[in-house]
């Protein structure tokens, strides 16, 4: 894939997180912020997640403040990490645990 195909993709993908994260949280427990391709997302404690894109390697960089690092590739439509997990289904479940907050999962 070009970088440019890849910056596209995955910015498009993040801005949809972003959004799906916002629109879930109605108790404005945490702070949303999406800027040149990076997300940040921060709990009251400053616990905070970082995805980001990784133009050199054409993955996105994952970090929690639950679960550590890891890295997604695009495959077959989906951000998936090299044992197969999908990049959403991992967030989302890390935030329902943590956060009692439920974002959508389709993309």
């Amino acid at each position: 894939m070009s970088e440019q195909n890849f910056l596209n993709i995955s910015e498009q993908y993040l801005q949809q997180l972003s959004d799906n994260i916002e629109d879930a949280d109605q108790e404005a427990v945490l702070s949303v912020d999406f800027h040149d391709g990076i997300l940040e997302i921060i709990d009251d404690d400053d616990r905070t997640f970082v995805i980001n894109q990784h133009s050199a390697t054409q993955k996105i960089w994952y970090s929690s403040p639950f679960s550590g690092a890891d890295y997604f590739a695009y495959e077959n439509d989906n951000w998936l990490n090299k044992n197969g997990v999908e990049l959403t289904g991992k967030l989302a479940a890390e935030l329902e645990e943590n956060f009692k907050i439920k974002i959508n999962v389709q993309e």
